[in-house]
């Protein structure tokens, strides 16, 4: 196969023979790259089998770099990469090779060869930074885990058509791109699917951060991006970004999930904290690009003093792409504080709240290094105005409103509601409710004929683990307009007891000027069976 084919049975120690090979690095130095012991643990996961490496490659990511800087070094740096492929089936090479050539009946081997296919890793032929494109299946989902921004990435392995379902992740390569930059490259591989922008290369992202930034000396800064030069990038694709303090982790939950729902990737800035000594060491600022969540408690986590249960405060888990780490990298809530200092007067300790991470610290202990989260910065479609913090607070006002009345519904207590809040579409939402056939005909008509913006923010509220309403919001409007929709009734008891005790005359006093009020007059206008 002249060169272009091989075929090996996966090892984690033969996988690391080939990113050193291929990318003519020493096998101690893939050795210590974190990004080995990151793969070893997930191709364990994803049950990989065969590898097949495909030589002479050429990536388009890689090239716009090489064609920015590489190609006018000293050094005749190779512009050609390697892809290794991975599958969950074992074949050898001689299997291959004869498939390739026609000696055996394609058709059986293709669709082995498609149904068990896991993605691929880029190997760049750089020292150092090896990891270059890589599109790997997701962890097995289970009920559990979620990764709404995975988007569909098409191979041509030798003329067999292949897909995977992930979202490109690259190592970082800080020759040509500064710290931020590879999550902000992953970022846009999911916003540019999602709202139809040209998804740039590292080396345009960081000369879009940095464009505007006269205290730059050098117009590849190889060390860190600030917030505002993230910023900045992301406008440069058109989009707006929003930034949200999350130093709490109801806040960081409750956010990355709600925009993660509407299939906005984002990025987290934290610190790094190495735990190997007391009091801990900060390393430094970090960002990664968030991907996916894992919803492992049992129950929702009631926000402050109130009894409000939110379904995204159940995350236990975020997925992230750390270039120093892999793609979809666990990080967790364990509720493990970092000492930040010692006051020496009283030798009492300070702690701030942390995540766990795959980092090492100098004790090269792998989860030693924590992580603080310090921010969100999400990419939002400009037509979408309402953050999530007001409909969540809109929701909280309503959901005490119901608390407050429900003891008046004289056939029993309906018990707490558990909400559900997330961006959606009006496509999302109406293609969802022809899938419902517990809805009165008329009535779903009356649904869908209605005209919604294109963007909604969507808090669904479940009664005994059943959806129970559906609170809509425009999200493309002002937040001092009447952002509220409709309702959508599953539940016949309870729609029927918020119309009628809507229109009690006590209720608009006590309610008008509330921030539920717009909710509650939805209701107080709607028609109850038996009276109008």
């Amino acid at each position: 196969m002249n060169g272009h084919l091989e075929v090996y049975e996966y090892t984690i120690d033969k996988l690391r023979e080939i990113l050193a090979e291929k990318s003519n690095n020493s096998l101690e130095t893939i050795s210590r790259k974190l990004h080995l012991q990151y793969f070893q643990g997930y191709c364990d996961t994803i049950s990989v089998r065969t590898i097949v490496v495909e030589n002479k490659y050429v990536d388009q990511h890689y090239l716009e770099d090489y064609a920015a800087y590489y190609v006018r070094c000293f050094h005749p740096y190779e512009r050609f990469c390697t892809r290794v492929h991975l599958f969950q089936e074992a074949f050898t090479q001689e299997e291959f090779e004869k498939y390739v050539a026609g000696i055996t009946d394609r058709v059986p081997f293709k669709k082995m060869l498609s149904d068990n296919y896991l993605g691929f890793v880029v190997v760049k032929p750089l020292p150092q930074t090896v990891v270059g494109r890589t599109c790997l299946a997701t962890y097995p989902e289970e009920n559990r885990r979620h990764f709404p921004i995975v988007r569909t990435y098409e191979v041509n392995l030798f003329g067999t058509p292949l897909k995977v379902r992930s979202l490109a992740y690259q190592e970082q390569d800080r020759v040509v791109a500064a710290c931020a930059t590879s999550a902000l490259w992953s970022l846009f591989q999911g916003t540019g699917k999602e709202f139809q922008h040209i998804i740039p290369s590292p080396v345009e992202i960081t000369r879009a951060a940095t464009e505007k930034s006269p205290i730059e000396t050098r117009v590849l800064p190889s060390r860190g991006l600030s917030t505002a030069m993230m910023a900045h990038a992301i406008r440069h694709v058109g989009l707006e970004p929003d930034l949200v303090n999350v130093e709490d982790d109801y806040v960081l939950k409750t956010t990355a999930y709600a925009y993660l729902r509407g299939k906005m990737p984002m990025i987290l800035g934290i610190e790094l904290w190495d735990t190997s000594n007391t009091p801990n060491d900060m390393m430094g600022f970090h960002a990664v690009a968030v991907t996916g969540f894992s919803l492992g408690n049992e129950e929702p986590t009631p926000y402050g003093d109130t009894d409000f249960q939110l379904r995204a405060s159940k995350i236990d888990k975020i997925y992230v792409h750390d270039d120093q780490v892999g793609p979809f990298a666990r990080m967790e809530f364990d509720n493990i504080p970092v000492t930040s200092f010692v006051d020496t007067a009283t030798n009492e300790e300070h702690h701030v709240s942390s995540i766990s991470s795959s980092w090492v610290g100098i004790n090269e202990e792998i989860g030693s290094v924590r992580a603080h989260a310090r921010i969100l910065l999400i990419p939002v479609y400009h037509k979408i105005r309402i953050p999530f913090s007001s409909i969540h607070d809109t929701v909280i006002a309503f959901d005490s409103f119901f608390d407050l009345v429900k003891g008046l519904y004289e056939d029993g207590d309906f018990g707490k509601l558990e909400w559900d809040i997330y961006l959606t579409t009006n496509n999302s939402v109406k293609s969802e409710l022809h899938n419902i056939d517990t809805l009165d005909d008329e009535y779903l008509c009356e649904i869908l004929f209605d005209g919604l913006p294109k963007f909604i923010w969507r808090a669904t509220a479940l009664l005994n683990d059943e959806k129970a309403i559906d609170l809509l919001f425009d999200a493309t409007d002002i937040e001092q307009g009447t952002y509220f929709l409709r309702a959508i009734e599953y539940n016949e008891d309870l729609s029927l007891f918020l119309r009628v005790i809507s229109r009690a005359s006590h209720i608009e006093r006590v309610f008008n000027g509330n921030r539920s009020w717009g909710i509650i007059e939805w209701f107080k206008n709607q028609a109850v069976p038996g009276l109008d």
